[in-house]
């Protein structure tokens, strides 16, 4: 039914971007133009159970986890014979794992005269930088590729710059960029909506009625977050008054990725130890129940965090070093970078939890992080190369 349309073919490792392709090609598909193939790693793959009965997308799952390295490359030179064989029109790829480069090499040794397909790496972070592994791999991935796609529709400036560290541009001269204008708001609103019929029904789950205010404190998953940004957040908490915090329980959420080796649930645990009168706990909550319980976000570095901003919670950025992401620059979230900034913080988070307004700064945010209520059409533009 569906065989004389174009095939889009998605191929995605992580479950972050994994989270975009799916509404992609939902809405790909809901417009009778395309028909889609999703391949998708251990990782990612259920980000698109609620696509498999859909008619027109198939969804193939294949394994990273325990592969040597020449297993990878074979299976990347696999995926991508299969989108030829198909005959695809347009494949596109997460940008931030190892193994996209396989992809893309694989790609690069095609003979592309002979099959006149397009290979685009997704950019799907909002920021310009993002400190730890997801810029420098996205350096390496940029240099092989010659298409990048990018979520933030800002980052397609002439006088935008994007860098693999702090201080290494990223070079796209010659190379051809397209912007979507895509950020998954879809999921701010709908926990928006939840916070208002769930949040006391979690509260009474956890047992957390009698507390105030939840401060929920997202950790990450990096080198700098391990070895800077996490030691200077319990710090701050060793330094708090503790007649300031003695209506808060601070929940450490830790990133999915991070719960595997536990460098920051160990760090916790030894620093409990000796710091017995704040009360902290390490978090059970899923990323969702986390966001709609929460009274406060606390964080260092993540790409949720426009997302947070989004919902209406009040935020403050936690860190060793002001990163200058997209609620910094927009002056949508506090800073503290030590414990006299920490404490003034959580005094204004109280106080905003009760006056903020996210209606009125949701423009503000839509166009920080480049949306665009068009970026599904944007997409297939794109795919179909209609000007």
């Amino acid at each position: 039914m569906h065989d004389h349309l174009p095939l889009v073919c998605f191929i995605v490792c992580d479950s972050g971007p994994a989270t975009h392709f799916a509404e992609f090609a939902k809405n790909l598909l809901a417009t009778g133009k395309l028909r889609i193939d999703i391949y998708a790693s251990e990782l990612a793959v259920t980000k698109f159970q609620d696509l498999l009965l859909l008619d027109g997308i198939r969804l193939i799952n294949f394994m990273l986890d325990g592969l040597k390295c020449e297993e990878k490359q074979n299976l990347a030179v696999d995926l991508i014979n299969n989108c030829v064989n198909q005959r695809a029109q347009t494949i596109i790829v997460d940008i931030a794992n190892k193994f996209n480069i396989k992809l893309q090499v694989a790609f690069n040794k095609l003979d592309t005269t002979s099959c006149n397909i397009r290979f685009w790496c997704y950019y799907d972070n909002p920021e310009e930088y993002v400190p730890g592994d997801y810029s420098i791999r996205s350096g390496e991935m940029i240099k092989l590729s010659q298409n990048i796609l990018f979520a933030n529709m800002n980052l397609i400036n002439r006088d935008s710059k994007i860098f693999s560290l702090p201080d290494i541009q990223i070079n796209l001269n010659n190379k051809t960029i397209q912007g979507i204008g895509y950020y998954p708001i879809e999921i701010a609103e709908k926990l928006y909506q939840r916070r208002e019929f769930e949040r006391n029904k979690l509260r009474e789950k956890y047992h957390w009625n009698n507390i105030k205010y939840l401060f929920i404190y997202f950790g990450g998953n990096n080198q700098i977050y391990y070895e800077q940004a996490f030691p200077i957040f319990l710090s701050f908490l060793s330094c708090i008054d503790n007649k300031l915090c003695k209506d808060i329980l601070f929940i450490i959420h830790q990133h999915p990725g991070a719960k595997i080796e536990n460098h920051d649930g160990l760090l916790f645990l030894k620093w409990l130890l000796t710091n017995r009168s704040i009360q902290v706990t390490l978090s059970s909550l899923t990323s969702d129940e986390a966001q709609i319980i929460a009274d406060g976000i606390l964080y260092y570095q993540t790409s949720m965090a426009p997302q947070f901003a989004l919902i209406g919670l009040p935020i403050m950025q936690v860190s060793h070093k002001i990163y200058e992401d997209i609620l910094v620059k927009h002056n949508l979230c506090e800073i503290a970078t030590n414990s006299i900034e920490f404490m003034n913080g959580l005094k204004i988070l109280k106080e905003k939890i009760q006056s903020l307004n996210s209606m009125q700064q949701k423009q503000l945010i839509y166009d920080a992080i480049g949306y665009r209520f068009d970026c599904f059409q944007n997409l297939q533009n794109i795919i179909l190369d209609i000007e």
